[in-house]
């Protein structure tokens, strides 16, 4: 049986155009993160707002490997740039067995300078260290390019890599289902109101008022419970069959971008799509559509 499952693996190759597109999503997300925000507030590098704050890179208080953050080796809006530029290079596409290692560098960079947390650049570190060994054992120089890869060991440690993924996304959706079944809003069925009704972190006032069309009345409570539920579902997705895990793509995607419209989590979106492809896309559905609108642009399919 063992041998059974290290053939399988080492003639499955994930060296792919979906990669690109992945990867292409992490660079998109984090880079919107720094484009959009001030370091002065995200990070508080010049120490002049959140004064008394315990900042994680405070002078003071030694971080492990703090000599390898960009932020920490050169003026930080300088360490922006480059980052910024690094991104740019993954979302190319080309030379991944470099600008993987540099992507998980500029990712490593930000998650230990930022004090203010968000979810999607979370997940983006996550994942750029779990497919830096997909990266540098992928034989293309140009991860948009589609290229037939025989069984080899480079195989195994990928598809290694994309088991530590879907365990972590897994880990995710239990967390945040478990995490949930203990909050009275959810035991009760009111929390749907409660998030998107809230003053300051629920929707906009327009689509406030559409909402509680619906999470005024005694329905709020289904909608409530289908959340945990769906989360639980997604949670046994790493056991199913890729035929169950695709119908499973739309529905999730459907899912998180009312969280999207809702709160606002725009990056987070970008990196949920991303784990998404990897988790549930067995069958490069993402490919496929991208092929779709390239021939409509009568392009050549990747």
């Amino acid at each position: 049986m063992i041998d059974t499952i290290i053939k399988y693996i080492k003639s499955k190759s994930i060296h792919t155009p979906r990669l690109a597109i992945v990867r292409f999503l992490l660079a998109l997300g984090v880079s919107l993160t720094l484009l959009s925000n001030d370091l002065d507030v995200i990070a508080n590098h010049k120490y002049v707002k959140l004064h008394g704050y315990s900042i994680r890179h405070d002078p003071r208080r030694k971080m492990p490997l703090d000599q390898f953050n960009m932020f920490l080796m050169m003026d930080p809006e300088k360490a922006k740039v480059v980052i910024l530029v690094i991104l740019a290079a993954v979302a190319t596409g080309l030379v991944p067995q470099v600008t993987g290692v540099l992507h998980f560098w500029a990712e490593f960079s930000l998650h230990n300078y930022m004090i203010i947390y968000n979810g999607g650049d979370d997940l983006a570190y996550i994942l750029s260290m779990f497919l830096l060994p997909v990266c540098l054992t992928d034989p293309r120089l140009n991860t948009w390019r589609r290229k037939e890869i025989g069984p080899s060991q480079r195989n195994i440690v990928s598809n290694i890599c994309l088991l530590f993924i879907w365990i972590q996304a897994m880990a995710m959706y239990t967390d945040a289902s478990i995490a949930k079944m203990f909050k009275p809003q959810w035991q009760n069925g009111t929390a749907v109101y409660y998030y998107t009704s809230h003053y300051r972190l629920g929707a906009v006032d327009w689509l406030k008022s559409i909402e509680e069309t619906f999470t005024l009345t005694p329905v709020v409570g289904f909608f409530t419970w289908f959340v945990l539920a769906f989360e639980l579902v997604l949670v046994a997705a790493v056991f199913y069959s890729s035929k169950w895990k695709r119908r499973l793509i739309i529905p999730a995607m459907i899912f998180h971008f009312l969280f999207l419209i809702n709160f606002g989590l725009i990056t987070f979106y970008i990196s949920i799509l991303a784990l998404l492809m990897l988790y549930l896309d067995d069958d490069e559905y993402c490919v496929k559509l991208l092929n779709w609108f390239r021939g409509k642009l009568r392009l050549k399919p990747l």
